[in-house]
């Protein structure tokens, strides 16, 4: 009989997800928060206001090999713990704040324990729940971020409305805080290391490194974190490129962008919602790959035309096409690698991601200010779809390999030489 206490319907990992959610929310929320607070009280340009974007972001650059590294050595669930008690800190520590400067290097703080706590929550679910329930429990853990996206703003306009910014960062230390209190309901699997790995990693570089080795050497990993850079690459790209697309090509107002930010939000809920259901036919290399070229098609039909209507539709779909991307990509990346190196290969992901975002963001800014928004946003389009391809060919081509073996001239089958 199923042990109802390793599915993602217990209510023990029902309760910790749920948790997981309104950590996000208070997570997104309180960087809403901070952007207005320094709009407001500093009197803060948009390149200010920038800065504390990218001192969020570039912790998950600089601290994916050592987070990896403390994740596999003292266990995901203790660096859980002590990612959430530094969110404290930093949220709380807001509440104080009294200068630009301060808001940003709290901003780099709350950006450490992001580093810390998204490696470990995705290297969690192997250990939590058996195996046939693996791509349900991460398309809900994606759903938890997901949800942030729809949910964070808000929270942030009603903890800012009825208590001022302070409230928003008070919210966001409470979350922090309950997920810490529910991180005992859920019981992890031990991790049976594997000695071929383990034995190797001699020195702490060879150590922090293991995540990227392990990636480079196994080709389905290769190829996983290869779709990673191509559509956080399109996501850094159109990150920049949406304010200037509503404001420049469709000649409308910040309510039409807000409009179709909401739209996105609440399709890739829906996509979430979709891939929490279909759960385990979806975990595989091609849904991955399939997600990318629709996510390439879809930034097509939002950012490369000058219709209000197809671009409604394109945001849509670019929404569902994202969520059916991330539940899967980590299924793959955790069954085809040892349970020791999760938190390696779970933050080398996390690296790619947000270096891939930057570089998308930096050539932004040269490529529009170059060809304008649509035939910029169409050649990276292009781009994703043509590696999204390429890497689905890869993979095909490589399957058939291994069920037609090769043969001589007779029609014997060709023995592999050792």
């Amino acid at each position: 009989m199923a042990d109802r206490s390793r599915s993602p319907w217990s209510p023990r990992i029902g309760g910790f997800l749920l948790a997981e959610t309104l950590s996000a929310i208070g997570t997104f929320a309180t960087m809403i928060a901070i952007w207005a607070y320094a709009a407001y009280r500093y009197d803060a340009s948009p390149g200010e206001i920038a800065l504390y974007g990218i001192a969020f972001t570039l912790p998950g650059v600089f601290l994916g090999p050592i987070s990896g590294v403390v994740i596999d050595r003292i266990g995901s669930r203790r660096v859980l713990v002590g990612a959430k008690a530094l969110g404290v800190v930093a949220s709380l520590a807001l509440i104080g704040a009294h200068s630009f400067g301060m808001l940003t290097l709290l901003s780099a703080l709350h950006g450490v324990a992001g580093a810390f706590a998204r490696p470990a929550l995705t290297s969690m679910p192997p250990r939590m729940v058996d195996d046939e329930h693996l791509a349900r429990t991460n398309a809900l853990v994606g759903l938890t971020e997901q949800l942030s996206i729809v949910l964070g703003p808000v929270a942030a306009g009603i903890a800012i409305g009825a208590f001022g910014f302070k409230g928003a960062f008070v919210f966001d230390a409470a979350t922090y805080a309950l997920g810490i209190v529910v991180l005992p309901l859920v019981r992890l699997a031990p991790v049976v290391k594997a000695v071929d790995h383990a034995e190797s990693l001699t020195t702490p570089w060879r150590e922090a490194i293991a995540g990227w080795r392990i990636v480079a050497k196994t080709v389905v990993l290769r190829r996983v974190v290869m779709t990673t850079f191509v559509v956080h690459f399109l996501y850094g790209t159109a990150l920049l490129a949406e304010p200037l697309y509503v404001r420049d090509v469709l000649e409308r107002s910040t309510t039409v962008f807000a409009g179709l930010q909401t739209v996105f939000g609440v399709f890739l809920v829906a996509g979430g919602l979709i891939a929490a259901r279909v759960g385990d036919r979806m975990a595989t290399f091609m849904w991955v790959v399939g997600g990318v070229v629709a996510s390439g098609f879809s930034a097509l039909l939002y950012l490369g035309t000058g219709s209000l209507a197809v671009a409604v539709i394109g945001v849509s779909l670019w929404g569902v096409a994202t969520a059916l991307i991330w539940g899967p990509a980590h299924t793959v990346l955790q069954r085809s690698s040892p349970p020791s190196a999760h938190g390696r290969v779970m933050a080398t992901d996390m690296l790619v991601a947000n270096s891939a975002m930057f570089l998308g963001l930096g050539l932004a800014g040269v490529l529009i200010g170059a060809f304008g928004v649509p035939r910029t946003i169409s050649g990276v389009a292009l781009f994703v779809i043509g590696s999204g391809v390429a890497l689905a060919l890869a993979d095909r081509r490589d399957h058939r390999s291994i069920e037609m073996p090769e043969m001589d001239s007779v029609g014997r089958r060709v023995e592999a030489r050792q």
